[in-house]
């Protein structure tokens, strides 16, 4: 294939390995979530958790989680700002970077290898990273403007360190689809509920209510260059 070909390239513009992102919550989740008041099989269920995953990550700027091997491709000339002296700082598109294993310079696309060639740097004496994603590369020297870098690296969280976005996932798909049916509270064997009214008019699954925004704000990208 070609670089342009890449089967897994997310809508953030970078590469991860695998076949597809998982939802944030199964089905089976969302039912203990909301102690069985919804059944696994119900296909409104399903979808809706699909969506509210997909807003989320849209939102964040990254897909969040799971941890996988993600690539970057920048071009040189929309870096140009970029340089401090002989170094270049890029902010790959994550807000929990694990490593980055590989930075090719001057990156070209080698169709019989499947891969990137150029200078490669894998030693860690020649860059600093920071979890929240910010790569500094040490003594890049003067590059052609036109002239692409690959950055190879690990990103997200494991599923089982990310309660928070569980449970607004959870939240989320319980009012989209309660929402759906004009529903506002209910009372069933004593108990009664009463769904939160930020939510009040937002029956899609992929609105967002403004308190969600502010906890998501710590998983989001502040910006990528």
């Amino acid at each position: 294939m070609s670089e342009f070909e890449h089967p897994n390239l997310s809508t953030w513009g970078y590469t991860y390995d695998a076949e597809t992102l998982p939802d944030f919550i199964t089905t089976t989740e969302f039912s203990n979530f909301t102690n069985g008041k919804f059944g696994t099989t119900d296909t409104r269920i399903s979808s809706n958790i699909t969506s509210a995953s997909a807003a989320i990550r849209n939102y964040c700027g990254w897909h969040i989680s799971p941890s996988l091997t993600c690539g970057m491709l920048y071009n040189v000339h929309d870096l140009r700002d970029a340089f401090v002296g002989p170094d270049l700082l890029i902010q790959l598109p994550a807000t929990f970077v694990s490593a980055v294993t590989k930075i090719v310079l001057c990156a070209k696309w080698d169709t019989e290898a499947d891969d990137w060639k150029g200078e490669v740097i894998t030693d860690p004496d020649r860059f600093d990273l920071d979890p929240s994603g910010l790569l500094r590369v040490y003594d890049v020297g003067g590059l052609d403007r036109k002239a692409k870098i690959f950055v190879k690296y690990e990103a997200g969280l494991p599923s089982t360190n990310i309660a928070v976005i569980k449970e607004l996932t959870a939240n989320k798909v319980t009012h989209s689809v309660t929402n759906a049916y004009g529903v506002t509270s209910e009372a069933a064997g004593g108990v009664s509920v009463t769904y939160n009214a930020s939510w009040s008019g937002r029956s899609g699954s992929t609105a967002l209510a403004d308190d969600s925004r502010e906890v998501l704000d710590a998983y989001r990208v502040k910006g990528v260059y």
